[in-house]
């Protein structure tokens, strides 16, 4: 496999330990048989800058290419990214360079930029791995986060270093959280020449114990507390520091600091360190101390742990990360009483002093660091992202950001969606996100065509706002963006399709009765966005075909792709326990279900509703509450245990016209949980769960549910074979059966 690396930072003549750690990488990927080439941008002032002026080394295996890029200024970076790629793009060339399998982007910037404007020239997959911890605190423009943004969205792969690392980039930029991929060590850590010989020299109690810091010593890597939590530990036992790195300056400043301290003769520090030095230099140490600010995946951690070393960190990302209870001790940031203890304690106890102790550590290191271990992890995730890249190309447009936790079903759709039009084989390249995001994916999106990319289709879902209020104005506004997408597509010849959401417009009285400035504007731009719709020649998807007349929109025009079902095997509890989970108000009319089942004796039900719609109608159900009716709020996982403990769930809500065609998320959920439904007639999910066969359908009144109840308690076979037949019907009801009927109608229009 043909791999490009593109790294933020490289090692060079002038910094020989700059990103030390992605050389040795490329490196093991090359050592495994892959053509490696390393792809390394300089970013230079604007006003220096004299070309790309790429120069080409050999470094054992790998091909490195170095060339500049400018720094602009930010009234120019949105013309940053295709200028970086081009300029690369043209180094690239000029070797001679083949076309890459799978470009490697190492953290995000330049990396990524460069990484993903390539992918778009040359029709690639990229992989990120994410190194940087300032990456989430450095400035960013407007525009420079949107290319970002995108970037992300559209990588194949987004890994990270560490699991705490991986929770706070998903955070920052709300996106699922990326995998993680520990930093490999190399093999002379785990098995250097002088640990056999420093073995009888470390288990001897008589000798002082030793402590280890590795680091540039930068004020993040704490080395002047490092040096005072030592010299307390100093008062009690006899031990002794090594620190090692840093610059001649700041070695000089924390040997004073040292001799300030009244520990000179107990602390050696000894400047910079060849890193082909260190294996020996811990091979004749007990315990690394890091005791940073900040540390994302604490490369030296694992070095420590391969050599045999205990280990006493902070709780940064890495700490909590690396250092494992039998491996070391985590300690809170800055606080230098329980980094004193922490060290007085190893020293006493001697840990890491016999070989036997040593040995398991490093096993244990093997497991999670060794060269094997990320070759396996990081070829697979190159495999994945050159998999994906065969798979026919189309385009998802959403005119907000995926939400990677939804908690509402108009998020969770669009998301599942994507996921399973990723599931079934698609390479799916994202216009979603803010207006800026959006246009920076669309201008990718026609690069692509023009480069002679292939686009199947187009598959959007709408919001339930205007599409010009979709995201908050704050982020920009682009009145005509979308429709500009839709009317590019028609005259591409991409076939495009619309899940069209829902119609609450029409029926809201806040937007149709009472006439307000505010009303007026939201129907206008609802039907700018149908009329819109119309012009491209867009096929509409509803969530059934009742809706069609209500938009209203020609029969050939649309067809119906109600939501999707998640298989979740869920247990089968003897008695008849309900579950109800949805909104809650006089619009869902559960009045009706509630007060049956406080008639009824044996039959429970809980209603897990959000916490702000249950103080809002409180008193309208609290009556009936008791140890047979309760409420409960949660989302997302907090669901499973209810459904576990539920024998069926409801959908006994109030008919109404919107209910005549409306297909809920929940319904769907229920099925994909294999449950029996109680539904009400005269809904569109009464009319489904009765073709289904998966439940009751019940005329709605308390009365007429609380027989349905009664014989469902007296028979309960009827309830098992209402379930056999839900598990039966939601393997065709799954979200990726709606990919699969959304991508056959998109073909047959194109046809």
């Amino acid at each position: 496999m043909r791999v490009l690396v593109v790294p933020s930072w490289y090692p060079s003549p002038q910094e020989p330990l700059n990103g030390s750690f992605f050389r040795e990488q490329a490196r093991m990927v090359a050592e495994a048989g892959h053509e490696v080439m390393v792809l390394v941008p300089r970013t230079v002032p604007l006003a220096r800058w004299r070309g790309a002026s790429p120069v080409l080394e050999q470094d054992g295996a790998l091909i490195v290419l170095r060339f500049s890029v400018p720094a602009l200024p930010r009234p120019l970076q949105r013309l940053e990214q295709e200028l970086m790629g081009h300029l690369a793009e043209q180094a690239h060339r000029s070797v001679g360079g083949e076309l890459p399998d799978v470009i490697h982007a190492h953290s995000v910037m330049p990396g990524l930029l460069i990484a993903q404007d390539l992918a778009v020239r040359w029709g690639r997959g990229v992989v990120l791995t994410e190194h940087r911890p300032s990456s989430l605190t450095a400035p960013r423009s407007a525009t420079r986060r949107a290319h970002l943004l995108h970037a992300l969205a559209d990588a194949a792969v987004v890994a990270t270093v560490s699991e705490p690392f991986a929770a706070a980039i998903a955070e920052h930029y709300d996106i699922a959280p990326p995998e993680v991929i520990p930093l490999p060590v190399p093999e002379r850590f785990f098995a250097p020449a002088a640990a056999t010989a420093a073995a009888a020299e470390l288990a001897d109690p008589a000798r002082p114990y030793t402590f280890l810091h590795v680091s540039n010593l930068v004020r993040n890597k704490r080395p002047e507390e490092t040096l005072t939590a030592f010299a307390r530990v100093a008062e009690e036992v006899e031990a002794h520091l090594v620190i090692a790195g840093g610059t001649p300056e700041r070695a000089r400043e924390l040997r004073d600091r040292a001799a300030s301290l009244g520990i000179a003769e107990q602390v050696e520090i000894l400047g910079r360190v060849e890193r082909d030095q260190l294996p020996a230099l811990m091979a004749r140490s007990h315990c690394l101390v890091l005791a940073s600010a900040l540390e994302a995946g604490g490369t030296v951690l694992g070095e420590a742990r391969a050599a045999g070393l205990a280990v006493i960190a902070t709780a940064t990302w890495a700490g909590r990360a690396w250092v494992e209870p039998g491996s070391g001790t985590v300690v809170p940031v800055d606080d230098l009483a329980a980094l004193g203890t922490a060290m007085t304690t190893a020293a006493r106890d001697r840990r890491a002093a016999l070989p036997e102790e040593r040995d398991a550590i490093r096993e244990r290191a093997r497991e999670i660091f060794s060269a094997d271990a990320f070759l396996q992890r990081q070829q697979d995730m190159y495999r994945r992202a050159v998999e994906a890249e065969r798979g026919p190309r189309m385009l998802f447009h959403a005119p907000f950001p995926i939400d990677p936790r939804p908690q509402g079903a108009s998020r969770l759709r669009p998301l599942r969606m994507l996921e399973a039009f990723a599931a079934r084989g698609h390479r799916v390249h994202p216009l979603v996100g803010a207006p800026r995001q959006r246009a920076v994916a669309y201008r990718a999106a026609r690069r692509r065509l023009r480069g002679g990319q292939d686009l199947e289709l187009l598959y959007s879902e709408n919001s339930t706002q205007p599409n010009l209020l979709a995201t908050s104005v704050r982020e920009g506004i682009a009145p005509l963006l979308d429709a500009r997408i839709l009317l590019w597509a028609r005259r591409r010849g991409i076939p495009a399709g619309e899940f069209y959401r829902d119609v609450y417009w029409r029926f809201s009285t806040s937007l149709r009765a009472v006439r307000t400035p505010r009303s007026a504007v939201m129907n206008l731009l609802y039907r700018l966005d149908l009329a819109a719709l119309r012009l491209a020649r867009v096929h509409l998807f509803l969530p059934s075909e009742r809706m069609a007349p209500i938009i209203p929109v020609a029969e050939r025009r649309s067809s119906a792709l109600p939501p999707g079902a998640t298989v979740v095997e869920s247990a089968t509890p003897q008695g008849l326990h309900l579950l109800y989970v949805g909104g809650l108000g006089a619009e869902y009319g559960l009045d009706a279900c509630v007060e049956a089942v406080s008639r009824t004796p044996g039959v429970t039900l809980t209603l897990c509703v959000p916490p702000a719609q249950w103080e809002k109608n409180r008193t309208r159900y609290e009556q009936h509450l008791g140890t047979r009716i309760r409420i409960v709020h949660g989302s997302g996982p907090q669901l499973e245990p209810l459904y576990d403990a539920a024998s069926a769930c409801v959908l006994f809500v109030e008919p109404g016209e919107y209910r005549t065609f409306a297909a809920p998320v929940k319904f769907f959920e229920y099925l994909g949980h294999g449950k029996p439904v109680l539904l009400s007639r005269g809904t569109h999910a009464g009319d489904l769960g009765e073709r289904l066969g998966i439940g009751p359908v019940i005329d709605y009144s308390a009365e007429a549910l609380q027989v349905e109840l009664e014989d469902l308690r007296a028979r309960p076979e009827r309830l098992a074979e209402y379930a056999q037949a839900a598990r039966r019907a939601r393997e065709d009801q799954t979200w990726r059966a709606r990919a699969r009927q959304a991508a056959e109608r998109l073909r047959a229009l194109q046809g």
